[in-house]
C-alpha cells in the first residue's frame, strides 16, 4: 500500500465486510512514547469530568490530534470515502481490569448526524487481546440496520443491539498489537467483552465525516470540526483550527 493508500482488493473487502484490519500504523518505540503522554493526559486535570478527560482531546492536545490525523488513517479513509474529510470526534475507550462489557451495537444508533455517515478508525494504544476485551465484529453486518433495545445489567451502554438479530457464531476477534488500527463504518456491528485480565486496554476511536453530513447536536459549546483534507463544500457545520 503505497503511501498508505488502499488497493482495490482492500477497498472491495471493506465494502463486503464493513471493516478492515488490523493494519500497521505506529511502530513500537513511537507508540510507547505516545502512550506515556496519553497516560498523563487522562489523569492530569481532576477538574475535568471523566467525559471531558476522554472525549475530543484532539481539540486541545497536539499528540492526540497528530495521532488522529496520522497519514496511515487519513490516506486509507480517503481511499474509501474520498478527499474531503472532517474530524468530528475522538474518544478514548479505557478498559481497566474488571471493566464492563460493551454490548453488540451499530454506532449510528447513538449519533446526532444527518445523514449518519461516519468513517471510524480504532487505534490500539495498549495491546488488545481476547482476555482484556478486544473489539469483535460481525463481517457483513453493515448491510442491515440493527434494532436497538434497552441494555441488560452490567453493560457499558444504555442501549444494545437486539440479540434476536445478531449471529454471534460469525464474530471475529480483532486482537491488535499496540500501534495497529482497524477501520469500520457506522453500521458495522461490533462489541467487546468485559476485561477479565490484569492488563489495561486503551483504544482511541477517531470519527471522520463528509461535508454532506450535518451535526445536529454538538458535544459541548466549544466543539467544532477540523478540516483534515480537501475542502468543506457544503458549510453545514462550524469549523475550527487544530491545536497548537
Amino acid at each position: 500500500m503505497k503511501n498508505n493508500l488502499l488497493d482495490e482488493r482492500s477497498i472491495d473487502r471493506f465494502r463486503k465486510d464493513g471493516f478492515l484490519g488490523p493494519l500497521p500504523l505506529i511502530d513500537e518505540d513511537e507508540i510507547d512514547e505516545i502512550r506515556s503522554i496519553i497516560d498523563v493526559l487522562l489523569m492530569e486535570d481532576s477538574s475535568k469530568s471523566i467525559f471531558e478527560q476522554k472525549h475530543n482531546r484532539h481539540l486541545d492536545n497536539t499528540t492526540v490530534y497528530s495521532l488522529s490525523t496520522h497519514p496511515g488513517i487519513v490516506n486509507r479513509l480517503g481511499s474509501l470515502y474520498g478527499p474531503d474529510l472532517l474530524l468530528w470526534r475522538t474518544n478514548f475507550f479505557v478498559k481497566d481490569p474488571g471493566s464492563k462489557e460493551i454490548p453488540w451495537h451499530q454506532d449510528h444508533n447513538y449519533w446526532p448526524l444527518e445523514p449518519p455517515i461516519v468513517a471510524s478508525a480504532w487505534i490500539a494504544i495498549d495491546d488488545s487481546t481476547v482476555e482484556n476485551g478486544c473489539v469483535q465484529v460481525i463481517p457483513g453486518s453493515h448491510r442491515k440496520t440493527l434494532p436497538h433495545i434497552p441494555s441488560v445489567n452490567n453493560m457499558e451502554f444504555k442501549e444494545m443491539g437486539d440479540p434476536n438479530y445478531i449471529d454471534e457464531t460469525q464474530l471475529i476477534n480483532l486482537e491488535m498489537r499496540a500501534g495497529e488500527c482497524i477501520l469500520f463504518n457506522e453500521r458495522t456491528v461490533h462489541h467487546s467483552d468485559a476485561n477479565t485480565s490484569k492488563k489495561r486496554r486503551i483504544g482511541l476511536a477517531v470519527r471522520m465525516i463528509l461535508p454532506i453530513v450535518k451535526v445536529l447536536n454538538w458535544d459541548s459549546p466549544n466543539h467544532a470540526l477540523i478540516q483534515v483534507t480537501g475542502e468543506d463544500t457544503m458549510g453545514f457545520n462550524r469549523l475550527t483550527k487544530p491545536p497548537t
